[in-house]
């Protein structure tokens, strides 16, 4: 993934359940968006953005949040 000055990407413990972690990424991305306005993208470190949710959805579902 490219530095971009629009991404967050965050880490979770191991013992955090994929579904969750597919969850909480997704509101947090769309509570960002909400509070600035700006088309912030929320992504998980080390393995990139592996959330099934997410990697089903396509840029139009994406630019809804």
């Amino acid at each position: 993934m490219i530095d971009h000055p629009l991404h967050v990407v965050v880490k979770f413990g191991s013992e955090i359940p994929g579904w969750a972690q597919g969850a909480a990424m997704m509101a947090f991305e769309r509570k960002l968006r909400e509070e600035t306005g700006l088309n912030i993208e929320v992504f998980k470190d080390a393995k990139g953005d592996d959330s099934r949710l997410r990697s089903e959805m396509t840029s139009e579902q994406r630019a809804r949040l």
